[in-house]
């Protein structure tokens, strides 16, 4: 009964949303797996995986590259079209249409909160790209496989374990599938909102975030943008956000895109109409104003971010602890790029 009053309680546009989950996970997972099965596939693995091509391995050559892509070419066409939506509307793919995440999500919505552990509060950014470094080289450089902690593995073999096929079975019964089970319970269904796999962990989500931040930068592209003036620093978008991607930064919710979801809960639950899934402002003005009519100011839109607030007094700690994020983040980058410099130099040199 419980979780019958959960799913009432659910927003309408997010009744939507989840419609489209469950459409999306029939068409992809089994027992059905609809649109796997056009490609010969049985799963999102083989020619359709998304992940796997652009990992660099040590002396890997451009020609290995093309060689992985053409292995997975039907995956490299689906993620070049998931980065270029994204880029236009936001992350559509994870929050409308991802079945892995989005069943985690329907789950964990369906809990008690009592049993839901809250990860949102995490320095995710650093975490996510962190471990993105991590999952590009140093897994590679240490032969660990690109499937150990993949969840687009898992979702499927629980299924199949759920209907009863062997191979579901025998894989949530190994050892690799025992741990990503265990990480799918604790970052997705026992997460608060059920996303916390989608933040930390999932390649194709950190690589759509830095899509979604670019995109977000161009007035003509639709992104979850803020307008300042109407917002009244209420707090109800910030704790509705199943990201942990808006805070409060002088009483007005500011959106960190790197994290944004684009699922539109925060729009659905602000009364004031000050945040919105929508381009920037026209900055249209009339070219004459009828006598009494008064004309409203347009409104001015914003997808903004925490890096670009002014440090003020009471957001100074904020800018410190970004400061310090951004050096992490930096630090990371460099030594990733730093190793595949020298290994691909030491290469060239030893051949």
């Amino acid at each position: 009964m419980q979780a019958i009053e959960k799913l009432k309680a659910i927003p309408k546009a997010q009744k939507y949303r989840y419609a489209l989950i469950l459409l999306s996970s029939i068409s992809f997972l089994g027992p059905l797996a609809y649109l796997p099965q056009l490609t010969g596939n049985s799963d999102l693995c083989g020619q359709l995986c998304m992940r796997r091509f652009y990992l660099y391995f040590p002396g890997m050559s451009v020609q290995d590259f093309f060689t992985h892509v053409s292995v997975a070419y039907i995956g490299v066409i689906s993620f070049c079209l998931i980065l270029l939506t994204t880029f236009l509307f936001g992350r559509l793919w994870c929050s409308f249409l991802c079945p892995v995440g989005g069943l985690a999500e329907l789950g964990s919505r369906l809990l008690n909160d009592r049993w839901k552990i809250e990860f949102r509060s995490l320095p995710q950014v650093q975490i996510r790209y962190g471990y993105f470094g991590v999952y590009l080289v140093l897994m590679p450089l240490l032969g660990i496989s690109a499937c150990t902690l993949c969840n687009f593995i898992t979702i499927p073999r629980l299924i199949e374990a759920l209907s009863g096929e062997y191979r579901g079975l025998l894989y949530i019964l190994s050892s690799v599938g025992f741990v990503n089970l265990g990480l799918l319970f604790i970052l997705g269904f026992f997460a608060s909102k059920g996303r916390a796999y989608c933040q930390l962990l999932c390649p194709i989500g950190a690589a759509n975030g830095l899509m979604n931040r670019f995109g977000a930068r161009f007035g003509f592209t639709h992104h979850i943008r803020v307008e300042k003036n109407r917002c009244t620093g209420c707090n109800v978008c910030a704790r509705s956000c199943m990201c942990g991607a808006i805070k409060m930064i002088d009483k007005v919710a500011v959106v960190e895109q790197l994290s944004c979801m684009s699922c539109h809960e925060c729009v659905d639950v602000c009364e004031w109409n000050a945040i919105e899934w929508t381009t920037a402002s026209r900055h249209k003005t009339p070219k004459r104003i009828k006598k009494g009519v008064e004309i409203f100011p347009e409104p001015k839109w914003a997808a903004i971010n925490p890096i670009n607030e002014p440090a003020t007094a009471s957001n100074s700690s904020v800018g410190k602890r970004l400061n310090l994020g951004r050096l992490i983040n930096g630090l990371i980058v460099s030594m990733v790029l730093a190793f595949v410099l020298t290994t691909t130099a030491w290469n060239v040199l030893a051949g």
